[in-house]
């Protein structure tokens, strides 16, 4: 799978623009459905976990083994220790950068928003793998710059928080520290 560089976003103003009334719309209907139906969002961290909360590992535990294929064989245990390292380096993000995530992956729970940005209506825990592969290929595809960059700011830190840890710096190849300094 690729995913475009970030100086190919390609997001115009009337993109951003866009983006903001339809997002503003759906993010305050739903805002409003919750309210009247008695559904709002349990923002409390999940068992386990200092910050993801449980919808947020139904969103990204499916994802996980697309957006790290080839650097683990998937199972359930390898999972849920990436999720956890994401969790650790969220940790140490600033409380900013982890609202903006949470925005992201609440938004992404809506199906008119998981559309707008990936194309695709239904729910990833929903979508065979075959399919949720095909998902993430067109998310990283797709017109709309947003999509895009929404793709990059939930892979990176998932990819960046795999690498740190023991295997995923045994994938990479990288020897680790000089074991001999030459001095002059």
């Amino acid at each position: 799978m690729t995913i475009n560089s970030p100086g190919s976003a390609g997001l115009s103003r009337r993109d951003f623009i866009r983006f903001g009334l339809i997002s503003g719309a759906v993010v305050s209907s739903g805002a409003s459905l919750s309210l009247l139906t008695g559904c709002s969002r349990d923002m409390s961290a999940a068992d386990g976990f200092l910050h993801l909360r449980d919808n947020d590992l139904a969103l990204l535990r499916p994802l996980t083994p697309i957006l790290l294929a080839g650097a683990f064989t998937p199972s359930e245990e390898r999972i849920e220790y990436a999720l956890q390292q994401m969790d650790r380096l969220l940790h140490s993000a600033s409380q900013g950068a982890r609202a903006e995530l949470f925005k992201l992956l609440d938004a992404m729970h809506l199906p008119p928003m998981r559309w707008y940005l990936t194309g695709s209506w239904r729910a990833f825990d929903k979508q065979a793998p075959e399919q949720l592969r095909d998902t993430v290929q067109q998310w990283s595809e797709r017109d709309n710059g947003l999509a895009r960059l929404s793709l990059r700011a939930i892979n990176q830190p998932l990819v960046w928080a795999w690498y740190l840890t023991e295997e995923g710096v045994r994938h990479t190849g990288y020897p680790g520290t000089p074991q001999k300094v030459a001095s002059v």
